[in-house]
């Protein structure tokens, strides 16, 4: 029996990869949004073009496209000639806001250009930038810690509630936050254990930043401060009941990580508890997709760094002294390990 064989090939549809040309055009619309405040305006009262052009010192004509725009990525909505925030925008982009992520947008400038070298650093093996040297991660993270407390605290947040610590929520635990940043992470932990107290380190104009977010919280009075770093910092020895190890380890080494930890083993009290917090690959590293870009990212951000999965962070802590590591998966797209100190 002859099988007929079609003369026409299958169709194939290109917009896929036409989207993918232009799927920078949409950080862009979101980016002149953000600068031109349009959407912190229209949270306000809701406008026709004209008076966004009015507040926003643009032409009636020309805003009116990218209006059109922010309508198509369903951040505005539109009722006769007047424009409003859509939930979406309302609760992510308006200025003020604790969830606000037009921070974290407009960082995308400074991003962007790395990736646009990603060819460059397959070819000759030196990234756009290293984030893991220290002189660089400071003047890079300094001005953009803030932007990314929204952006970690949700998670963090939930994660505090939820993991089960040896201790009861009264305790004075001693914690120590390692590469703090704005400190989302011992933030939460903070407000889950009301008489803790905080060791936050990180590099002196980050720690400016830090002392800022805090202050603004109203936990300034539990929180020591140290502008230093980590890998030349001495860790005081069997001082802290919970170390935090957050969105740090993916920038270094390995040999680097383990050297960092072991240090931190050391300053663990027995019972104490060592939580890192990254992005994870999935076992196979075939996902999820946030790591993998975040993984690419480092290629071309860092010398040294790489996205791991889980269990070889598990494996670091286990030659560091700490066994039986876990997951815990609560919040977000990637969970965080942590082991505890035995006796």
């Amino acid at each position: 029996m002859t099988i007929p064989v079609s003369s026409h090939p299958p169709t194939i549809d290109a917009r896929q990869i036409l989207d993918m040309n232009y799927a920078f055009a949409q950080t862009a619309l979101l980016m002149a949004a953000v600068r031109l405040r349009l959407f912190t305006i229209l949270a306000e009262i809701p406008l026709n073009a004209r008076e966004i052009a009015d507040r926003t010192h643009t032409d009636p004509q020309a805003l009116e496209r990218l209006l059109r725009g922010l309508r198509m990525l369903e951040l505005l909505s539109q009722e006769g000639d007047v424009y409003q925030l859509t939930p979406l925008a309302d609760r992510f982009l308006v200025e003020g806001k604790a969830s606000y992520l037009g921070g974290d947008t407009l960082a995308m400038l400074d991003y962007i250009p790395a990736w646009f070298q990603l060819d460059q650093t397959l070819q000759t093996g030196v990234p756009y930038r290293d984030l893991g040297d220290v002189a660089t991660a400071e003047n890079f993270y300094a001005p953009r810690v803030r932007d990314l407390f929204p952006i970690v605290y949700p998670i963090a947040h939930r994660t505090a509630a939820e993991l089960k610590l040896p201790h009861p929520k009264d305790a004075t635990l001693q914690i120590l936050d390692i590469g703090a940043g704005s400190a989302p992470w011992s933030v939460a932990f903070a407000q889950s254990y009301p008489a803790a107290h905080v060791t936050a380190l990180d590099l002196p104009a980050v720690v400016e930043q830090g002392q800022q977010q805090t202050l603004a919280l109203g936990l300034q009075d539990r929180y020591t401060w140290i502008s230093d770093s980590m890998d030349t910092h001495t860790f005081p020895s069997l001082s802290y009941d919970l170390v935090l190890v957050a969105h740090v380890l993916r920038f270094i080494s390995e040999e680097r990580a383990k050297k960092i930890l072991r240090a931190l083993v050391d300053s663990l009290r027995p019972h104490g508890t060592l939580i890192v917090a990254d992005v994870f690959l999935a076992e196979d590293r075939q996902g999820p997709k946030p790591a993998i870009t975040l993984d690419l990212s480092m290629l071309v951000n860092t010398q040294q760094g790489q996205v791991r999965t889980w269990r070889e962070v598990a494996g670091w802590l286990d030659t560091c002294g700490l066994q039986h590591a876990q997951s815990f998966h609560v919040a977000g797209p990637f969970p965080i390990v942590f082991a505890q100190k035995e006796l």
